[in-house]
């Protein structure tokens, strides 16, 4: 990052403006969070552990997001969701792709976490792809409700439930805007 960036960084922090981390490469993500000391998080990205992608974050870098108080949103690409996914050859049936496999990266953040504070939903279903990359069991945007079944299944608290499907987030900006 030259020095533009860095200016850019300073400008942003003290303007009390998030940093969203989710593209950054691993070499830039180290060297804003030793540059940036206002407010992150990850808008929509999962867990190297379990797909092996430098799109993905590593553990180092997730603990240094939970340290900053941060919010990481779990992501509905099916490339980010399961290992060796072949874009228009594999298919959610075929590599097992549901929203278990979603809720494997959230409980991945939440046992790194120690709690279920610094997870939510990112989705990152903005038009990019459609039913074809996503979990098989999410038909509908509607249907994202599902996952809180899923969670709940997993032996998530109401409380933790409401914070990975919503509060997690509110609770984030609420923070950052002094609200």
């Amino acid at each position: 990052m030259g020095q533009l960036g860095l200016d850019l960084l300073k400008k942003m922090a003290s303007l009390n403006i998030i940093l969203d981390a989710t593209h950054l490469c691993d070499d830039a993500f180290w060297q804003a969070m030793a540059h940036f000391d206002g407010p992150v998080w990850a808008s929509h990205n999962n867990c190297r552990a379990i797909v092996d992608h430098n799109r993905q974050f590593s553990d180092e870098q997730i603990k240094e997001l939970i340290s900053r108080k941060a919010v990481i949103g779990a992501v509905m690409d099916a490339w980010m969701i399961v290992p060796n996914w072949v874009r228009r050859q594999s298919t959610p049936v075929e590599m097992g792709l549901n929203l278990e496999r979603v809720v494997d990266h959230i409980d991945h953040i939440c046992q790194l976490a120690g709690n279920a504070e610094h997870v939510g939903i990112g989705s990152d279903m903005d038009g990019a792809f459609g039913r074809e990359q996503c979990p098989y069991d999410l038909t509908t945007i509607a249907e994202m409700q599902s996952m809180a079944v899923v969670l709940r299944n997993r032996g998530y608290s109401e409380t933790d439930v409401e914070g990975i499907m919503h509060g997690n987030w509110l609770r984030f900006l609420r923070r950052v805007w002094n609200r």
